[in-house]
C-alpha cells in the first residue's frame, strides 16, 4: 500500500502543508497528531451524508435550491454576503463578483456582535512579516492575549521555538500577556498581566514611555518599562494578536494603538506584527477584497463602486439587511426577519430557508488559501466529492441574477 501523501491541512489559519491523514468511518487521524485538524476533517465528512440541498429544512436537489436562491436575491433590497471561515480564494473572487451585480454588503467579520469599530489596517497599515521572518530574526516574540498553543498548535514551533530550524537557537525570548493561566502563558519566558479592559491604556501608555514621557498607569508602569526594555534590547521583534485584542467593542481601537506603537518602536529597530485569524479563509477573503476594491474586512457595493464600511454598530442589524448569503461559514445570529441562504461544506444548514451542501476545500475539493501570514498554499482534495464548491454555486447564482 502507498504511503499517504503530504497535504495542507485547513484546521486554523497556519495550514500545515507536511501533514498526512488517515481516515475510515469518519474517524480522522494527523500526523503530526493535531486534535484541532481531525475535527476540522471530521466535522466536514459527517457533512457528506446529509441532502445536498434544502428549503425551508426540506430535502431538496441543488437546482431547485438555486432557483430559490436566485428568487430571493433578486427581490433582496439590501443583500449580505457573510461569512467565509473556509472559502478558498476563489470563493471569495465568485463572492465579489456576486456582490457587485447585486449591490450587496460584503463581510468577513462578526455580522451581528459589539461592532468593533472602522478597520485599523485600513486607517493606517501594518507591518507584517512572513513565519520564516520571524522564526529567523526576531530575538523577542509577544504574544498578546492569545493562546495559540490551543488556536494553532504548531505556531510557536514555526517560530523558532524549541525547533532546531530557527538561526537564531535559545536567544530569543517569548513574552505573554493575558491574565489567563493559558498553554501558551505557561512557555512564556516573560508573563504580563492585567484585565482585557486595560489593554488600550497598556499600549498607549507603552508609546508614550516609547518617546521618553511620563505617564500615569493604573499599576502598569513597572511591567510596562520591563517590556520597553526588551524591546529596546533587541533589533528584530514581533508582536503576536488576534480576536483577544481586536473584538468586541473598540477592538480594532486597541489594533490601532498596537499599530501606531509598532510604526514608532520601528524608528530604531525592526518591528512586526502577525494576525492570528480565528479561520484560515477569512484571511484570503481579506486580500481578495482588498485586491479587487481596495478595502478588506467590510465592503459596501450599494453605492455602485465599493466603500469602506465604517459603521460603529452591527452590520446586520444597523443596515436593514433582508437576506443573507452564508458563505462557508458556521451559523450567525441575525436580526429577526433576515432571509438566509447558506453554501456550506459543515453540517447543520437546515436553519437557513435555502442551504447548499458544498464540497469543502482541502478535503473534497481542491482551491488556494492564504496562510495567516499571507502566502498562498494550495489545498488537495483527499476525499474527492461530486458536491459543488462554493465558487461554482456563486458563480450559477450571478448568471441566474444576470439572466
Amino acid at each position: 500500500m502507498a504511503e499517504p501523501q503530504p497535504i495542507t491541512c485547513a484546521g486554523c489559519g497556519l495550514l500545515c502543508d507536511d501533514v498526512t491523514v488517515e481516515a475510515s468511518d469518519h474517524r480522522v487521524q494527523l500526523r503530526p497528531e493535531c486534535l484541532l485538524g481531525a475535527e476540522w476533517f471530521s466535522q466536514r465528512m459527517r457533512r457528506l451524508d446529509e441532502a445536498p440541498a434544502t428549503i425551508n429544512g426540506e430535502p431538496a436537489d441543488v437546482e431547485s435550491a438555486l432557483v430559490r436562491a436566485a428568487e430571493l436575491l433578486r427581490g433582496a433590497r439590501r443583500p449580505l454576503l457573510h461569512g467565509f471561515d473556509g472559502a478558498t480564494v476563489e470563493d471569495a473572487r465568485a463572492a465579489v463578483a456576486l456582490a457587485d451585480r447585486l449591490g450587496a454588503l460584503v463581510s468577513t467579520g462578526a455580522v451581528a456582535a459589539r461592532w468593533p469599530g472602522a478597520p485599523a489596517t485600513a486607517l493606517r497599515g501594518v507591518s507584517t512579516a512572513t513565519l520564516g521572518e520571524i522564526r529567523d530574526r526576531s530575538r523577542l516574540v509577544v504574544v498578546w492575549r492569545e493562546d495559540p498553543e490551543t488556536t494553532h498548535p504548531r505556531l510557536l514551533e514555526r517560530l523558532g521555538f524549541g525547533s532546531a530550524d530557527s538561526r537564531l537557537g535559545g536567544e530569543r525570548v517569548l513574552a505573554v500577556i493575558d491574565d489567563r493561566d493559558t498553554a501558551t502563558a505557561r512557555r512564556a519566558d516573560l508573563r504580563l498581566s492585567w484585565q482585557r479592559e486595560l489593554d488600550l491604556e497598556a499600549l498607549t501608555s507603552l508609546h508614550v514611555l516609547q518617546r521618553g514621557l511620563a505617564v500615569r498607569s493604573r499599576g502598569l508602569v513597572g511591567e510596562l518599562g520591563g517590556l520597553l526594555d526588551r524591546l529596546r534590547s533587541v533589533p528584530h521583534a514581533a508582536f503576536v494578536y488576534g480576536p483577544g485584542l481586536t473584538d468586541g467593542a473598540g477592538g480594532q481601537r486597541r489594533a490601532l494603538a498596537l499599530h501606531e506603537l509598532v510604526r514608532a518602536l520601528c524608528q530604531e529597530r525592526h518591528v512586526v506584527t502577525l494576525e492570528l485569524p480565528a479561520t484560515f479563509g477569512t484571511r484570503g477573503a481579506d486580500d481578495v477584497l482588498a485586491w479587487q476594491t481596495g478595502y478588506g474586512g467590510a465592503v459596501d457595493f450599494a453605492g455602485g463602486h465599493p466603500e469602506l464600511v465604517t459603521a460603529t454598530r452591527p452590520l446586520a442589524a444597523g443596515e436593514g439587511v433582508d437576506v443573507a448569503l452564508r458563505v462557508e461559514s458556521a451559523p450567525a445570529r441575525l436580526p429577526a426577519g433576515v432571509r438566509e441562504i447558506a453554501l456550506g461544506s459543515l453540517p447543520g444548514g437546515a436553519e437557513a430557508e435555502v442551504s447548499i451542501r458544498t464540497a469543502a476545500a482541502g478535503l473534497s475539493a481542491v482551491g488556494t488559501a492564504h496562510r495567516l501570514d499571507g502566502v498562498p498554499l494550495a489545498l488537495q482534495a483527499p476525499c474527492p466529492d461530486d458536491s459543488p464548491t462554493a465558487a461554482a454555486l456563486l458563480a450559477r447564482l450571478l448568471a441566474e441574477v444576470a439572466a
